[in-house]
This record gives C-alpha cells, structure tokens and sequence, in this order.
C-alpha cells in the first residue's frame, strides 16, 4: 500500500478491522414467507448476549416518529465513503451499511448484509450475501452489484482513496445471485476486518453507474470540444487549400475528413454517456446505499438532514417491523463545543458528543443520560531511533519513566483516560494483558541519563500538533521532563507542518499516536513497518516486521491474536514509543432518548449500535 493510502487510513477517523476467518460457512439468516426472518445460533457461534430487544434492554416499548436533533462540528462533507473528505463519519452510519462490523472487542465478527463466509484455501473466500435488501433507489443488493462496487473502488478512474485497502484482491467473481468469490494475489487475515471498514459501505451499483456516466460524458465533452475546435481549424485550412488546389488541397481535405470523423464519433460517444447520466446527481451529494436512513436534503456548513428508510430490511428480522422508529435525524452544524451544549442544555437537540473539558458540567444534569466509554485511540510521543540522543534505549527509557501517567490524564483530560501500556486499547482483542504502564520513576530516570553520559542535562527538539488539547499536552510533559533534566524544546505546529517534520525525521521526541484502532494491522503497519504510511524510516525492528508480515497473512484468528501480543511485547521492551492514554468518549442524550444500553452497547460496539434503535418517549422531541 502506498504511503499516501496509509497516511489517509489514519486522517479518516474511521472509519474501519480485521479478521476471524472461519474455517466454515454459517448462515445466520433464514429468509421465510411474508419478508420475516429468524436469526439462527449454535455451539460454534453462539448468539452475543448483546443480541436482545427484550426487557433486559430496554423496559419501555418503543414509540414512531419524530426527528432526532444532534449536531457536528463540520458538514458530512463527500457523502461517499471511498472519497475524501469525509469529515461525520457518524452521519454516514445512518445512511450506510457494511458487509461486517466489530463487536466489543473490535474483532469483525458480526455479520451483516454478509451472511456468512467460508476459505476453501488461503487464496479464496467464498462469501454469501443477505438477501431481500433493497437499496435507498429501490435497486437490489446481491451479488453483480456488490462485484461492481469493489471493482469501481479497484479501478483508479474512480478516485477511491480506500482502493489501497483492498490491494491485495486479485479478482471477484459472481458465483449465484447471492454468492460471491474472493481471489486474493496472497493469504490476507485483514480481509475481514476490511469488510468492516470503507470498502464494506455497500453502494448501489446503479448510483456507481451513474458516477461513472457523469465522469465519462463529461471527459468526452471536454474532448468533443477539442475535436470541433480542430475540425473548424482544418475545415478553414482545407477552404483556402482549394482554391490553389493540386496536392496540397487533397492533403488538407484528407485532414479535415479524419477529423469530421474523429468528431462524429466523439459526439456518438458522448451522447450514449450522456444519456446515461441524465438526472443523475453524483453519490457524493446524493448517496445510495441500503441504511435505516436515507437524505432527505443538506446545506453544506449548515445541516443534513436525513429521513427513516421505509423499507429497511432488519426489523423484519427480529420481528420489529416498526424500526427504525424515528422519523428522521438532523444534524446541525456548530463548530463550537460550548455552543452545542447550550443548544443540548435548552433542549434544542437531543444529544451530542461531549468534549472531556465539559464533562463535569454536565455529569451530574437531571436531564441529561451520560455515558462514558473506552474509545479506541491511542496518544503516545514518538522517538526518532535512527539517529540523535533518543537512539540510546536508556534516554528513551529515561523519557518514558519521567511521565506520570495519571497526572497528565487529570490534568489533560479531566480524567477521562486510561494508562496505556502500548498500542492496542485494553478493550481491543490485540492488546497484551500483560503488560502494564511504563512506571513513573523520575530517579530512575535521572539514573539512566547519566548512565548514557547525560548527568548534567539533556536538550531534545520536537513538535506537537497545535490543537489546544496538543498544547496543553506538551506542556505538561515538558515540566515533568525538565525535573529530571531533559529541556524538551517542540513546536506548535499546524498538521502539514507536523506532517513535513514527520516525513523528514525532524525531530527527536514528538507527537505520536494513532486514531481509529480496529484492523491491528493498518497501526502496525502503518508506524512500525517500512512500507507503512507513517515510519519514514524512523523503526527497523527486525523481528516486529517479521510478526507484522505474518500476522497480516494469517488467516486464524487465535494465531493472529498471538502474534500481536508478541508484537507489542517487543516493541515495549525496546521502548519504541513513550505510550501515555487510551481516552474516553462521551456521549450525552436528553432524557426523553431512549433505546441505549450501555453495557449492551459495550458488549456489542458496532453491532449494537447498527442493530438497535433510539426513540422517542413520546414519539417527539
């Protein structure tokens, strides 16, 4: 994958992964009369305990209708997922749907409009789709339009950014209606947890067509254009040769003829184009997919507005033909955080997302349901280890120990963090139980500086990003480091600036991280492998790279699991990164919202959040 597809992997703040390749099919689905369905269970795959419309989820009975006000600190931007920008990630779960998504703890296990999938050999996955879906335009999904997605994401005529995702596909093939085969160029153990990812926003084929025709007939527009423009030019040329006429005249009308011709048939071509993009509105402002939602109108740098998909096809699974129960979602766009809690506080939107900063405002607010939970990101600094002081493990080491960990969480986040001790969220399936936070141990700090020959102090240069949680981050370990002698001088910087220092090994301790953790090996990849987006250089670690190949080809989900705890265990004995926090999310709903069960949805992540619905008490605001 090239290093521009890796670097957006990380600025998509999605959106998307990995694994659990089942060595045999199991449908989940059995479609029956009358569009009901029954969702079937066994030994090998149990039914989640979040998989409940019961009591135990929620005691009141679901009420239709009314709008769901949110808002977004920025317009949704490109409304298809494969171009950028994408700026509301969550907009787009409304209107979209993807082949798989991640339970709890970020594994791809839950199947969704993929029903079941089986490996007959490490090249090939034969997959079978959901039946009775119908997109938002009333087209089918199955298999030849799911073949035409992946191939209009392979074809670079397209713009996909997410095209690099699926490099390693070879071909798709249509096997039935609702079956198709993967044939992959080698063994690929992500290839689930893509499913789970951008590529797995299922598309209508006829929309994608239409993209297509309007990129098309608007290449041969310019070009017919161009050709008349010419003819015009060699028709005037051949007027003026005939009036001298012999050979030169024949030349010169030769010319114009080849041109009349290349125009005629510029025009031919353009009008078959044309025809098949007339009314069509390009699925970046008009998306077609197969969600509980559909747009219904939006106002860049205003609002969206979204409205309920009469035709959904999993409440008739479960017997909740009424999902999804609201009528619609609208989304206003106010880029200050203060503002939106106002707007929440006087019961001018129902929820929002809360910024650690206004936590304990509103933590205690009779008309608001607060709900912490762990999210998956992950804030650590990193270290130059090819050259200048921090290639010296003890001055890495000696870093790492100077941090306290709890205070810059109290400090930084209102304490809305979790110590971490390496890459992968304690929640995600990658993480290694057994390894603890880095202990903060300024004498021992202080210790490993002298014995590196720094007794009398050490100065190291760097960057932070120049956002005010970046700031105050910086700050705080800049103190904590002057106490045991390093003079940390770092810049703050905009994020092409960081992205230009980063690229060119500027630096010695500087910001690190990474957003988004679900497939473990686009961030292990992506800062620890030469290919990956976001090392430049800077990490050779032999060993890891050997992990991280093997890892991203193998096919067991237990093996795989193994390989990343190995993974992370070396990298923590080599003190890579000075890892600081996994934060907290939260999100807070007015009280008259309900459908959300916090512990369901932490068992469940994405599975409960696509599955379940919100409502109103009242069925209104």
């Amino acid at each position: 994958m090239s290093l521009k597809k890796k670097q957006l992997v990380w600025l998509c703040a999605l959106g998307a992964i990995l694994l659990l390749a089942l060595a045999a099919p199991l449908s989940m689905t059995v479609m029956a009369e009358e569009g009901k369905s029954t969702w079937v269970w066994n030994k090998e795959h149990p039914k989640p305990n979040w998989w409940t419309w019961g009591s135990d989820f929620e005691t009141n009975k679901p009420v239709r209708g009314g709008y769901l006000r949110t808002s977004a600190t920025k317009y949704i931007g490109l409304m298809n997922p494969n171009h950028w920008p994408v700026n509301d990630w969550v907009a787009m779960t409304y209107i979209y749907e993807m082949m798989i998504y991640n339970d709890g703890e970020f594994k791809p296990t839950v199947r969704w409009l993929a029903d079941s999938w089986q490996y007959p050999d490490p090249l090939t996955c034969i997959m079978k789709l959901r039946k009775g879906v119908k997109f938002h335009d009333g087209t089918s999904f199955n298999a030849e339009s799911f073949k035409y997605q992946i191939d209009w994401i392979m074809d670079k005529k397209n713009g996909a950014w997410s095209r690099g995702w699926i490099a390693p596909v070879k071909s798709i093939e249509v096997v039935d209606e609702y079956t198709v085969k993967w044939h992959f160029k080698k063994s690929w153990g992500s290839f689930l947890g893509i499913m789970a990812n951008v590529p797995g926003y299922v598309m209508s084929k006829k929309a994608l067509e239409g993209d297509v025709a309007l990129r098309e007939s608007a290449k041969l527009s310019d070009k017919m254009k161009t050709a008349k423009k010419k003819l015009a030019k060699e028709e005037k040329k051949a007027q003026k040769a005939q009036a001298v006429g012999g050979e030169k005249a024949r030349k010169a009308m030769a010319k114009a003829e080849k041109a009349r011709k290349k125009a005629a048939k510029l025009e031919k071509e353009y009008a078959k184009w044309a025809a098949k993009a007339k009314g069509h509105i390009k699925t970046d402002v008009n998306p077609v997919a197969t969600g509980k939602y559909m747009l219904e109108e939006g106002k860049p740098g205003n609002y969206l507005k979204v409205k309920r998909n009469p035709n959904w096809w999993f409440g008739k699974t479960i017997g909740h033909p009424d999902m999804p129960y609201l009528d619609g979602i609208l989304i206003t766009v106010i880029p200050d955080p203060t503002v939106q809690l106002a707007n929440l506080r006087a019961g001018k939107i129902d929820s929002m997302g809360i910024d650690v900063s206004q936590y304990n405002l509103v933590k205690n607010d009779p008309n608001l349901n607060i709900y912490v939970y762990p999210g998956n990101h992950q804030m650590a600094l990193r270290f130059n280890l090819t050259s200048g002081p921090c290639k010296d493990i003890r001055i890495r080491k000696a870093v790492a120990h100077a941090l306290d960990r709890k205070a810059i969480i109290a400090g930084v986040l209102f304490g809305l963090g979790i110590e971490s001790s390496c890459m992968y969220p304690n929640v995600h399936w990658g993480h290694n139980p057994n390894l603890k936070p880095v202990s903060y141990d300024p004498e021992l700090s202080k210790k490993l500086l002298a014995e590196a020959g720094y007794s009398k102090g050490l100065t190291l240069k760097g960057y932070m990003s120049n956002l005010n949680w970046a700031k105050n981050t910086g700050e705080v370990v800049k103190e904590m480091l002057v106490n045991v002698g390093i003079n940390w001088e770092y810049d703050s910087l905009d994020s092409a600036a960081t992205s230009d220092r980063m690229k060119n090994l500027e630096y010695d301790l500087a910001q690190g991280g990474w957003a988004w953790i679900l497939d473990p090996d686009l961030m292990a990849t992506g800062l620890f492998h030469p290919d990956g987006g976001f090392n430049y250089g800077r990490s050779d670690n032999k060993p890891v790279i050997e992990l991280i190949e093997k890892a991203r080809a193998e096919v067991d989900q237990s093996k795989r699991q193994k390989m990343y705890w190995e993974i992370e265990r070396l990298l923590y004995e080599n003190c890579e990164d000075a890892w600081l926090w996994w934060p907290k999310s939260v999100t807070a709903f007015r009280k008259n919202v309900l459908g959300w069960n916090h512990k369901l949805y932490l068992a469940g992540r994405e599975g409960f959040w696509f599955s379940h619905c919100r409502w109103f008490k009242d069925g209104h605001p």
